[in-house]
């Protein structure tokens, strides 16, 4: 029996909205253990680097509590850790045929604590363990996907939703240096560079492993092509890209899936400009730019996708979504045609 394609879709958006909640519970995390000496102007950073600026300011005063609960609570930015969570268990709740029953309860058991979370939850002195606590939650339900679902072709449109998503949230992250620079006003310290890059490692869970392969120290340009080149580390872009064409070629040849070729263009598209990245000399000074084109690449790349396997053009997903994001927006078709 051939997967649905709305099947398909919520098994790649579930993937997507966990791995994006995991993925700001980090940056959160980073910058509440970092930023204590400046909470009022440090935080505003987060808004110039997710495109939220003009949302944000609609209906909020700029102050680290407010930036807090808008990417913590707040269920009116779909791009909040609360939001990805609600959407993850809605897309899960219509695949309850589909997926472990291991997978629902354990998903059902997070979002209640995620829902319970009180204002007591994002203070200065709890935020880092709140933090902690969402990133594990949503590293559990994908290690409890990896080890549950079945192989066929909805595991590889798992495995797509959570690698674009990832490489979206690297890029973002190593333009976390630009979007501070573009917000507060500072000339660059050199100094900051050490306990800044050693921090955006930690944050990818690198740490130990780059100081195992680049044992001279934390140097900017290392780190940088670490987490855009390595073919090893899961969280960085070549790896990501990768893992992303695979999974293409899978569903083309061992589901024959001919519709995969588009995508695998655009795919093609990514690994080249990673490929040319590598290349540049002066990387950190450029990475801004190629971040910004990798964030494209991955929104053309969902767009080919939504339009080979769930028939939904991304340009017309709902007012308030980021092209650079790739897609904040919940509600996905559920379309009866076959994949």
């Amino acid at each position: 029996m051939r997967l649905l394609s709305r099947n398909a879709e919520a098994l790649f958006w579930l993937a997507r909205y966990l791995e994006r909640g995991a993925s700001l519970a980090r940056v959160i995390e980073m910058q509440s253990s970092v930023g204590a000496a400046d909470r009022e102007a440090g935080w505003a950073w987060m808004l110039s680097l997710h495109n939220d600026e003009e949302r944000f300011k609609k209906s909020h005063e700029v102050s680290s509590a407010n930036i807090i609960d808008f990417y913590v609570n707040d269920t009116s930015n779909p791009g909040s850790i609360r939001s990805s969570i609600h959407w993850a268990r809605e897309n899960a709740r219509s695949l309850r045929p589909f997926i472990p029953l291991e997978m629902w309860v354990q998903l059902n058991a997070f979002y209640d604590s995620v829902q319970h979370m009180g204002p007591s939850d994002l203070s200065p002195a709890q935020l880092p363990r709140t933090c902690a606590t969402i990133r594990a939650g949503c590293l559990a339900q994908l290690g409890t996907a990896e080890g549950t679902l079945y192989r066929d072709e909805g595991y590889q449109f798992f495995k797509l939703g959570r690698l674009i998503e990832c490489a979206d949230q690297t890029s973002r992250l190593l333009d976390v240096k630009f979007a501070q620079g573009a917000t507060s006003g500072r000339s660059h310290d050199p100094s900051d560079d050490f306990v800044f890059w050693s921090t955006i490692l930690k944050t990818v869970a690198a740490y130990q492993v780059f100081r195992r392969l680049e044992p001279q120290g934390i140097d900017p340009e290392h780190v940088v092509r670490f987490l855009v080149r390595n073919p090893s580390h899961p969280r960085s872009i070549a790896f990501c890209a990768r893992e992303i064409d695979e999974a293409l070629h899978v569903l083309r040849r061992n589901f024959h899936l001919t519709r995969a070729s588009a995508c695998l263009e655009a795919c093609d598209e990514l690994m080249e400009a990673v490929a040319t990245a590598g290349a540049e000399k002066d990387l950190p000074n450029k990475l801004h730019e190629f971040n910004d084109f990798v964030q494209r690449k991955l929104y053309d790349l969902t767009d080919a996708i939504s339009k080979a396997f769930f028939q939904i053009d991304a340009s017309m997903m709902p007012a308030g979504v980021s092209r650079n994001s790739a897609s904040k927006a919940p509600e996905q078709k559920q379309q009866q045609s076959q994949s």
